[in-house]
């Protein structure tokens, strides 16, 4: 048998067994399946969810132990360039002076 037949083969044998263990989950199954929503989310069958729980004003536990206050506020008219200083800027370097060649 050649390296191509055997592949055939192979791959034709792990088909027939996914199948054969997919029949054999629906069989056993029987009345007490998940139903749809098993693979796709929420099914009729189902119960709905229940409502989520709401939420204290201002959050659960905020601010939060280790939050460290933003140094620039969003919320004021004006540029955000504005809010900081602009950094120093580096001092500009003297020329070299020009090599002359030696006459001598």
């Amino acid at each position: 048998m050649g390296g191509e037949q055997a592949a055939i083969l192979l791959v034709g044998v792990v088909h027939v067994f996914a199948v054969c263990v997919l029949l054999w989950m629906l069989v056993k199954a029987g009345d007490g399946a998940p139903g749809y929503g098993f693979w796709f989310g929420h099914d009729s069958r189902d119960e709905p969810d229940p409502p989520p729980q709401p939420v204290a004003p201002g959050g659960a536990a905020l601010p939060l132990p280790v939050a460290e206050q933003s140094r620039v506020r969003l919320r004021e008219p004006g540029r955000l360039a504005d809010a900081r200083p602009r950094p120093a800027r580096r001092p500009a370097h003297e020329p070299r002076p020009v090599r002359t060649p030696d006459r001598g």
